[in-house]
């Protein structure tokens, strides 16, 4: 059987945390009480934006984002940015533990990763910069914010046009700007596929090349 891919998480300490488990697949996460966060701690003590998990090459960085009552890893505030290492616990307002960091592999270093320069606006795939139309970006843009999800198709075409999808009117030319940001990618990645097809239900951008390429 084929192993899954090994994929940095947050495990639940307490109830007061929702979800019990989250994967850590995007660049950024936010923890806080506010329901918008991606991970919801429901406790007075803790801000409404409280703290961000960040990507930064292999490993995770944990920043205080101006707490009120501070942030802690395995039971001591932090006042600076924190590499997380696997099995580091979590406190936000208090030093109690509220979640535990696990990381199978954190010596993985994805030998192609597609990322965006919010600076620039630029997307990479590795260190080749994507040679995008504004149709093909916003489209790509709208993926990558949804890395690891299934998108529909009349998400995709809100996300290129800026209206509703019209099956009618606009199935073709769908299909056409789906194949020609798949070949973009294709080119770029040597024949590997980063955007999945689903098949009746949408698309689903990957962060990295699968490692077996054949």
């Amino acid at each position: 059987m084929q192993n899954e891919p090994s994929i940095a998480r947050l495990v639940a300490m307490s109830a007061d945390v929702s979800p019990s488990e989250f994967l850590l697949s995007h660049a950024e996460h936010s923890l806080g009480r506010s329901t918008i966060c991606d991970i919801v701690i429901s406790r007075q003590t803790v801000s409404r934006l409280h703290a961000r998990i960040v990507r930064e090459g292999p490993r995770h960085v944990l920043r205080d984002a101006g707490s009120a009552n501070g942030t802690f890893v395995n039971g001591v505030q932090i006042s600076t940015a924190h590499t997380l290492s696997d099995q580091d616990t979590i406190g936000l307002g208090v030093a109690s533990d509220l979640l535990r960091f696990i990381d199978p592999d954190p010596t993985i270093i994805p030998s192609m990763r597609l990322r965006l320069d919010e600076r620039t606006r630029i997307f990479y795939l590795g260190v080749e910069a994507l040679d995008l139309t504004p149709s093909q970006h916003r489209l790509l843009t709208h993926l990558f914010r949804r890395l690891g999800e299934l998108v529909s198709r009349e998400e995709c075409a809100v996300a290129i046009w800026g209206r509703d999808y019209d099956p009618g009117l606009d199935a073709e030319a769908l299909d056409r700007a789906i194949s020609n940001l798949r070949g973009v990618l294709r080119r770029t990645s040597q024949g590997a596929e980063l955007l999945q097809t689903r098949r009746g239900l949408g698309y689903t951008l990957l962060a990295q090349l699968p490692d077996d390429r054949s």
